[in-house]
């Protein structure tokens, strides 16, 4: 009699970026809530896509920006954008 064990493993993952990636608390009125505003270096890192996606993202308006000494985009928008993307829609 053959027996079938499965292992599950969970993975957490901590992302720091020290390459001057920058990011901060502002309110975004899309998400209509203060909410982490970053960098897109940081934003690419936290799901190993591309700056030129980010930029792609706030050029079609689908991420809430603001300009400081750089671009600064809103982390929960580019997560909805990027999971309306993985589910088959444009966001």
């Amino acid at each position: 009699m053959k027996r079938r064990t499965e292992i599950t493993f969970e993975v957490e993952e901590t992302v720091v970026s020290k390459r001057g990636g920058k990011f901060f608390r502002e309110y975004c009125p899309r998400c209509e809530s203060v909410t982490e505003m970053a960098s897109p270096e940081v934003l690419a890192s936290l799901t190993g896509s591309s700056e030129r996606e980010i930029f792609r993202l706030v050029e079609a308006q689908k991420i809430h920006f603001i300009e400081a000494d750089r671009i600064f985009g809103c982390v929960r928008c580019y997560r909805r954008s990027i999971a309306q993307i993985a589910y088959g829609g444009e966001p």
